[in-house]
């Protein structure tokens, strides 16, 4: 773990233990992905909301957070960004660190600088609760996703493909 990932969840746990909002940490093995996720932790995936980073050009970065395997619309994103598709780039893992300052698994729906605009998944608002990172891929944060919103001072969107049958 870096020291700015050191710093990224010691902020985020600061932010959440000053707000007052119920919450609780787990910690686990390294899980990098979904399919990680899915397959050696204890979470239901449906709850597990995965954060994705993207950068808007000449604006900034997005991470977008949703629920377990379902999949950004890149052009829901970028509407809710309000920018073109065309000003969109998912950030590869390695300018997640260098971007950003997260270690790849340990993403957060907080924003790491005042750059950054998290945009949470409308979906994910239908469960009790979610669990999605913490900075470090070894914590889990367990929340209620509307108190993760105000947390996290967040906007919410619909950013998953919708597949019809």
């Amino acid at each position: 773990m870096s020291a700015t990932t050191a710093t990224l969840y010691d902020q985020i746990t600061a932010t959440l233990a000053a707000s007052g909002v119920a919450y609780r940490i787990h910690e686990h093995a390294p899980s990098v992905t979904i399919q990680d996720a899915d397959t050696n932790l204890d979470f239901p995936v449906d709850q597990l909301m995965k954060t994705i980073a993207f950068r808007v050009k000449n604006r900034g970065w997005v991470l977008a957070a949703l629920c377990g395997y379902l999949q950004v619309d890149y052009k829901r994103l970028a509407a809710a960004v309000g920018v073109s598709r065309d000003k969109l780039m998912r950030l590869e893992p390695d300018a997640v660190q260098s971007d950003l300052g997260y270690e790849l698994g340990g993403v957060a729906p907080f924003a790491p600088n005042a750059q950054t605009e998290v945009l949470i998944d409308s979906g994910a608002l239908g469960w009790q609760v979610i669990f999605c990172g913490t900075g470090r891929n070894d914590r889990t944060l367990e929340i209620d996703p509307h108190l993760l919103v105000r947390v996290a001072g967040a906007r919410v969107a619909g950013l998953a493909k919708i597949y019809c049958e």
